[in-house]
């Protein structure tokens, strides 16, 4: 009976840390974007702010080097810079790494393997600020936040050459 019990009662708060977090995340939409100061991954004496990209539409991705779903999207993320270059889109990618070294040398292979160059800001975030204003619900999460400073869409995972089509549709909204 005690077993039960305890079973249930963690079941439970398993179930109401989930609606927290996930309300929490819903209610982000449509709020201004929690602006930020981070240095460039690459470029640590460059900070960057989100009041930098003032008047653009900014696809903020919070990723690490080790998430699968992460090192999956980031091509998608290439082609998409290249696609709106000139269409008033800002990408901006806030590694959360632990080791800086990890997320540079997980890069540097991206373009080797696949040829291109980096082409978005990268920031790396060593205390996780982002994440703690964000809350992303897991990794990667992309945030699209719209010309004024809201932010328009939450994606939680990871984007594919099968999903990339929901992610432009709504820059493609966002950027008319």
């Amino acid at each position: 009976m005690f077993t039960k019990l305890v079973k249930i009662s963690l079941i439970a708060f398993a179930l109401i840390v989930c609606t927290v977090t996930f309300a929490y995340a819903i209610t982000m939409e449509g709020q201004p974007a929690i602006d930020f100061k981070l240095p460039g991954l690459f470029d640590t004496s460059k900070v960057y702010s989100l009041s930098d990209f003032a008047g653009k539409v900014v696809l903020l991705n919070i990723w690490a080097s080790w998430c699968t779903g992460c090192q999956d999207e980031m091509p998608e993320f290439i082609t998409l810079a290249d696609e709106f270059k000139d269409k008033g889109l800002a990408i901006v990618a806030a590694s959360v790494d632990n080791n800086a070294a990890k997320a540079v040398d997980f890069l540097k292979g991206l373009e080797a393997k696949t040829g291109k160059n980096l082409n978005f800001t990268v920031l790396y975030d060593k205390d996780k600020k982002i994440a703690n204003d964000y809350k992303p619900r897991g990794m990667p999460a992309t945030y699209l936040i719209d010309k004024t400073g809201k932010i328009a869409n939450i994606f939680p995972g990871s984007f594919t050459a099968a999903n990339i089509g929901t992610l432009k549709s709504a820059i493609g909204a966002l950027l008319k």
